[in-house]
């Protein structure tokens, strides 16, 4: 199958401090993989990585769409939703959805952003509202509806569950499913593993800068013999390496 992303010893380090050492990962197209972690695991980092925000060490490899991730087109086909993102709070949500789609080069479709306002439990009247006056659910929400209706083969969520509420939550995750038949590729970052668990294909631990699993919810369970997704994971950070 495609590779859509693909991390080849992927390494990154702040005044010697190791952040990222050597990771290796490859995400097929039309698959749905979650990079789980607790805070300051090195979820943000590596997104940012992927994106060409900031540069890996020396002998590190990052290709999208099977070109080097330095080369801005094979960005094209990406949208991304960092995990906290500054929002002007005197303009609509309209506004902000419009000058979205002018980045892209695209026509705002109005009908495709109401559609994801209803499927997200977003009051469609509210986008005619300044942002200043959203809850942080809210403007969460318009930041999934603006990276959605964009159409990407590629999304990447940094925390998207984030200050949603369990309704909310709720209705992102039926949004996602409902996704599928659109053969969209889709990385997201959480530290909710029940989420990752109703979600994702394949999803990987990331821990003191180190993948410590790859694979399914189920084999991972399996694997360190837990009846849930949060039991393994425990029991997967807390086995040194090689001991196994």
């Amino acid at each position: 199958m495609h590779k859509v992303l693909t991390l080849s010893n992927l390494s990154y380090s702040v005044s010697g401090i190791d952040i990222l050492k050597m990771l290796n990962l490859e995400i097929p197209a039309k698959s749905y993989f979650a990079i789980a972690g607790i805070n300051g695991a090195g979820k943000s980092t590596l997104i940012k990585l992927i994106l060409d925000l900031i540069r890996p060490a020396s002998g590190s490899e990052i290709k999208i769409f099977g070109q080097q991730n330095r080369i801005t087109g094979c960005r094209d086909q990406l949208a991304y939703l960092p995990e906290k993102f500054d929002v002007k709070k005197t303009v609509s949500g309209w506004q902000y959805l419009q000058f979205v789609t002018s980045i892209y080069k695209l026509t705002l479709d109005k009908a495709s952003a109401c559609n994801l306002a209803e499927k997200l439990d977003f009051p469609v009247d509210r986008l005619n509202s300044k942002i200043g006056s959203y809850s942080k659910g809210m403007v969460q929400k318009l930041g999934l509806i603006s990276c959605f209706m964009l159409d990407r083969r590629l999304l990447i969520l940094d925390e998207p569950l984030s200050g949603l509420d369990p309704s909310a939550r709720f209705h992102f995750k039926r949004l996602l499913l409902e996704e599928r038949q659109n053969d969209r590729t889709i990385l997201y970052s959480t530290h909710l593993l029940a989420d990752a668990e109703e979600i994702c294909d394949k999803f990987a631990v990331l821990h003191q800068g180190e993948l410590k699993y790859i694979g399914t919810p189920a084999d991972c369970k399996l694997r360190y013999d837990a009846d849930t997704l949060e039991k393994a994971y425990m029991r997967c950070i807390s086995i040194p390496a090689g001991s196994e």
